[in-house]
């Protein structure tokens, strides 16, 4: 599904960048990061995991790549958790390439790093109960 959105955003910009470069506005491309549950349903690991509607991203977007990167995940009944960038990742995170682009690069956190995340938010949890 997160390869087929990139690619749609890819094309889309493909399109709009020619007509940004006209109008002298700046070319757009990106990076997409994704962290947390989505990372994991997406590595397939075999294991039984709860699914998701947040995509968490680890790094903020361009408003109209975030928007349009939305739009395209809504036909998917999923859409980016706005506070998904303020998520815990280890610094060694380590990210698997799920698609390479001409304007759209989309990385997946490798299911390890989101599962130390995961056991630090579940720390973090239990100290405040």
């Amino acid at each position: 599904m997160l390869k087929k959105v990139c690619i749609a955003v890819d094309h889309w910009l493909s399109e709009e960048n020619p007509l940004r470069e006209q109008n002298g506005t700046p070319l757009l491309k990106c990076e997409i990061h994704i962290i947390g549950q989505t990372a994991l349903l997406e590595a397939h690991l075999g294991i039984r995991l709860t699914a998701t509607m947040d995509v968490d991203l680890h790094r903020q977007l361009h408003g109209v790549i975030r928007e349009k990167l939305d739009a395209l995940l809504a036909a998917y009944g999923k859409k980016i958790d706005p506070v998904g960038h303020e998520a815990w990742m280890p610094k060694e995170t380590q990210y698997n390439t799920l698609y390479k682009g001409k304007y759209v690069s989309c990385f997946i956190a490798q299911p390890e790093y989101v599962l130390i995340s995961k056991a630090k938010l579940l720390e973090r949890r239990t100290e405040i109960l």
